[in-house]
């Protein structure tokens, strides 16, 4: 690293030398380092020095060692894609990503180094998020990445002061508010203050001030390494992978990160949909939010994976929230939790319960219809008693806008092959079919597939707190509470056939489809 930059800028004339080496080695905070940077910028060029640099930058992360040996297919890709990205992006931002290497000091292993890198690259910040929470990434690297969701703090608190004071102004006196010293987390676009004011304690959450730039820049970047892996696909080992879908998750999660106000509106519905529910806890919206500072009640918790002896008991109470609550809510349209990783679920200490959990950072949320409820469980069922008319009538009820005729005809045997290489499970089942067929072309509702990656990330919280935890039984308990409320009614409903619908109950299984599980699962 420091060899490269210093052959760099040796070969640099001597008056645009001394000063950018002055400038690389300093100690300035970001925003000096920027002002510091707008000075002397016009006078360096590093066009010719693009890839050299991050050539050096990607074998000081090791981010290509750090792909495990069973994907080592996968490892030109992601040298190629980070290569694409480092080289992409702009001068000044390639200058800050150099000072941070030079401001953690020549000893900081691989992983210090990764995470002094992506926290001015949201995208990265963003991508490596996503794959820590694959269960098939290697150890070293995922322990890395999954630093990153507790926030690697290093933004100025005199600017994110002076950004709260500019939105919130005179309602600061009003309320009686007053600011900690230092930002209590960072993540990708945006930190969080804690504060005092009269009515208790709360947070303001501030989008970062160079994000908005900086994510323009990157969302051009990952359209154009999508259409490079797209022309170049027949180089790579990449098989099934779909990375022109992790670049839209990573895209979309970006933009719904930027966008408080819609964090503030969902904030509002998960509080309304989970009021009956006195184990989970959603953080209150504070009156004196705007488009760029969040202010919500704070909430004194740990995060769930340091739930010790409780972990099984969260578990539990996390599945029963987050999917049945979801799957079985009593509204038409249930919300929820789009990015459930373990730094986004805390367990608080409650003196009548023993603990609850909070759901915080509510950017990323999905809906889903009473009917695309119904149909994932009529989609489970089928899988589970192979009934292949039943997988059939569910995927077409759960298509977004129908089935053409020539995939309504080859629908069937596209399900043949595939159901018999569908992961057991009720749910997990269900929607590995559903992205299965997502991939083959036919188009789903993209909330839908939000939730097959949300359960998905909530599996890895789930396995940390309980290796053991079975989320069939889990299921399945919570759904036999609700047939056993049910039965007055559906005895009453044996006698009325043409009126049974699965709209009738709260476990969303009509009397005939019920009887048709029973009789596959005896066979």
């Amino acid at each position: 690293m420091y060899e490269t930059a210093l052959k760099i800028i040796g070969n640099m004339p001597l008056k645009k030398r001394e000063p950018l080496l002055d400038l690389l080695s300093s100690d300035l905070s970001p925003d000096e380092f920027n002002a510091a940077l707008s000075k002397i910028g016009k006078n360096i060029d590093l066009s010719k020095y693009r890839s050299e640099i991050a050539e050096t930058l990607i074998a000081a992360t090791g981010i290509c060692d750090a792909v495990p040996d069973a994907y080592k297919d996968f490892r030109p890709v992601v040298y190629d894609g980070a290569l694409f990205l480092l080289s992409g992006i702009s001068q000044g931002r390639l200058l800050r990503a150099l000072n941070g290497q030079f401001q953690i000091g020549m000893d900081a292993s691989p992983g210090q180094r990764l995470i002094a890198l992506v926290r001015d690259i949201p995208m990265l910040y963003k991508l490596g998020q996503i794959m820590a929470r694959n269960p098939n990434i290697g150890q070293p690297f995922s322990r890395w990445l999954t630093m990153l969701e507790s926030g690697l703090i290093h933004i100025d608190i005199s600017t994110l002061k002076g950004i709260i004071e500019e939105e919130i102004g005179a309602a600061l006196a009003a309320h009686a508010v007053a600011m900690s010293d230092k930002a209590i987390s960072e993540a990708s676009v945006a930190a969080v203050v804690s504060f005092q004011w009269r009515d208790g304690e709360g947070v303001f959450k501030v989008i970062k001030p160079c994000v908005p730039g900086f994510l323009a820049e990157d969302m051009k970047l990952l359209d154009e390494l999508g259409a490079l892996y797209t022309k170049n696909r027949d180089k790579y080992a990449l098989g099934d992978f779909e990375f022109i879908g992790t670049f839209k998750d990573v895209k979309y999660a970006l933009s719904k990160e930027i966008d408080l106000r819609n964090e503030q509106r969902n904030m509002k519905l998960a509080r309304e949909f989970y009021g009956d529910n006195r184990r989970i806890k959603i953080p209150a919206l504070l009156p004196f939010s705007t488009e760029r500072v969040t202010a919500m009640e704070f909430i004194d918790g740990q995060k769930i994976t340091q739930a010790g002896s409780r972990a099984r008991e969260c578990a539990v109470e996390l599945f029963n929230a987050l999917v049945c609550g979801c799957i079985f809510g009593a509204s038409e349209c249930s919300i929820f939790h789009a990015d459930p990783h373990a730094g986004n679920i805390l367990i608080v200490k409650d003196g009548s319960m023993g603990f609850r959990i909070a759901l915080i950072d509510w950017s990323q949320t999905g809906n889903l219809t009473r009917d695309a409820r119904a149909s994932i469980l009529k989609l489970s069922a089928g899988i589970i008693t192979n009934n292949r008319g039943m997988v059939i009538d569910a995927v077409k009820t759960l298509t977004e806008g129908g089935i053409d005729s020539d995939a309504t005809a080859a629908l069937p045997s596209i399900i043949e092959d595939e159901i018999s290489n569908t992961p057991a499970g009720i749910i997990t089942g269900a929607l590995h079919l559903l992205d299965r067929l997502a991939l083959m072309g036919i188009k789903f509702p993209a909330d839908l597939l939000l939730f097959r990656k949300a359960i998905f990330t909530l599996n890895g919280v789930l396995l940390c707190l309980d290796p053991e935890f079975d989320q069939d039984a889990c299921l399945i308990n919570y759904m036999f509470r609700l047939l056993a409320e049910e039965i007055p009614q559906r005895w009453f409903n044996l006698f009325f056939p043409c009126s049974d619908s699965p709209f009738n109950y709260r476990s969303l299984i009509s009397n005939a489809e019920l009887f048709t599980l029973g009789a596959g699962l005896r066979l």
